[in-house]
């Protein structure tokens, strides 16, 4: 009896140790991040792509399409309570990544997902084209067909310009505003260059090229591209912890959907816009939130956006790349309901002392990049040549004002001389030299359109110009010392 009894105890001892072994393996398994500097590379390249249910079908979310005029957005509301409209980032992703994650807030606050414009499953309709200020209005629109007269607005990413740029504009609108890894709307060198492929090996990089390669010799699909690229370590770039297979998946079948060339129209609209001092004085309760992580940006970048924000909570998330309401969910969603819980309302009065003052820095930009728009178009209609004498005529007439941005007429001029068109590259790139003479920028696109037109004394000419006005210009250094 008592040999049975101990043999009894000595194996509830073993499996209880082997419990306890078992328990502490599961501990001790964690998710890989990019500070692990693991580098991968699949055998091949993957063209089936396993097929998954959107999350939107798999939670049950129910969605319409909103009529806002001249277009149709997808939305979808879940929760009850303070009104909180999710804006995405991109230019061209969609509302999908914010599920499941979001559903966390529903419970203390009424969550609303949309697709902007020309991107996901709401309609692309351009109109006068895709801008910046078309994204605010329709989100404006959006919030007067859901009968909403305040609401918390969160933007992700580029969403986070658009959230911004919306608050400044109709900030009576707004109770709370929420950025998230967003872009800062700044022109400051210090928050640039990107980190992005600081963890990504060499091998992955080769690999990652070949892939874009295969997509741009329309071998592969974008939904293709995504999925190699990711899981051949193209994950690394914005987030901290590595996706599931899964998550791969239904990034690259539902998360970046837009019409052609939405992207980079989009881009170049919004990136022109300076908001330096726009919040010196906001009166809308802000919170910021930011990953230690983020390699979108310089490591600078979340102390630079903060100073533009003086009046705004402020939160480092550690472990966190891209994408902090996924990567440190508890305490993003915790941060998130203590933010909304402490708003309270803003007086009319400091609201449009504010606005006011927004308007100052954001009006004049706004008509010279509607200016630029309609020049630009006389440009593609007519010609460098004609354009060049009403921009004479102008500048004869307005001495403080500007026909057009720098950044503007040099992506412009790059469009003419990537399609070998050198003879209005040289033009336009002039014309930005005449416009804004203290740039370095200017006078190096310029050499680089003669150098493409094989003139390597005004090359020359110009590249010197440039390194004269910075002499830290590495470019221009390299392409003299070749010259």
């Amino acid at each position: 009896m008592k040999r049975e009894l101990k043999t009894g105890f000595m194996l509830m001892a073993l499996i209880t140790g082997a419990i306890l072994i078992q328990s502490c393996k599961k501990k001790q398994i964690r998710q890989e991040s990019v500070l692990d500097n693991i580098s991968y590379i699949e055998d091949s390249i993957y063209l089936q792509i396993d097929s998954l249910p959107s999350l939107c079908d798999e939670l049950g979310m129910k969605g319409q399409m909103i009529d806002i005029g001249d277009c149709k957005l997808y939305c979808e509301v879940e929760g009850k309570g303070m009104p909180l409209v999710l804006v995405n980032g991109g230019p061209g992703g969609t509302h999908h990544y914010f599920h499941p994650w979001f559903n966390r807030a529903a419970k203390f606050m009424q969550i609303i997902y949309y697709d902007q414009r020309g991107c996901g499953q709401s309609e692309y309709v351009a109109g006068d084209g895709y801008t910046f200020r078309q994204a605010i209005d329709d989100l404006d629109k959006l919030r007067i067909k859901l009968g909403i007269e305040q609401w918390t607005v969160c933007g992700y990413s580029y969403g986070g310009a658009l959230a911004q740029y919306y608050t400044a504009i109709y900030p009576e609108h707004v109770a709370g505003l929420v950025l998230m890894s967003a872009s800062a709307l700044l022109h400051n060198d210090a928050i640039y260059p990107s980190r992005e492929m600081q963890f990504i090996s060499e091998d992955e990089k080769q690999r990652i090229r070949e892939i874009y390669a295969l997509y741009n010799e329309d071998k592969i699909n974008m939904i293709q591209a995504i999925y190699n690229k990711d899981i051949n370590g193209d994950w690394k770039r914005q987030n901290f912890y590595k996706p599931s297979k899964e998550e791969v998946i239904r990034t690259a079948l539902y998360e970046w959907i837009h019409d052609t060339n939405f992207n980079s129209v989009m881009g170049a609209s919004y990136s022109k816009y300076d908001f330096r001092h726009v919040f010196d004085n906001n009166p809308i309760p802000t919170l910021i939130c930011e990953g230690k992580w983020d390699l979108t940006w310089s490591a600078e970048k979340a102390a630079v956006f903060k100073e533009n924000h003086p009046n705004a909570q402020f939160v480092l998330f550690e472990k966190s790349g891209h994408n902090t309401y996924r990567e440190e969910p508890d305490l993003f969603f915790s941060t998130l309901k203590n933010f909304v819980d402490s708003l309270k309302p803003v007086a009319n009065e400091k609201i449009d002392a504010w606005k006011t003052q927004a308007m100052q820095i954001i009006a004049p930009q706004e008509e010279l990049f509607n200016r630029e728009a309609q020049f630009f178009t006389l440009i593609k209609k007519e010609g460098a040549d004609k354009a060049y004498k009403q921009y004479r005529t102008f500048k004869k007439n307005n001495i403080d004002k500007q026909m057009f941005s720098e950044s503007g007429m040099n992506n412009l001029g790059y469009d003419y001389l990537y399609a070998n068109d050198y003879e209005q590259a040289v033009k336009l790139f002039q014309m930005n030299a005449d416009a804004y003479p203290e740039s370095s920028n200017v006078y190096d696109s310029l050499g680089e359109a003669y150098l493409k037109a094989n003139d390597k004394k005004r090359a020359k000419e110009f590249y010197v110009k440039s390194l004269e006005l910075d002499p830290n210009n590495e470019n221009a250094k390299k392409i003299l010392s070749n010259l």
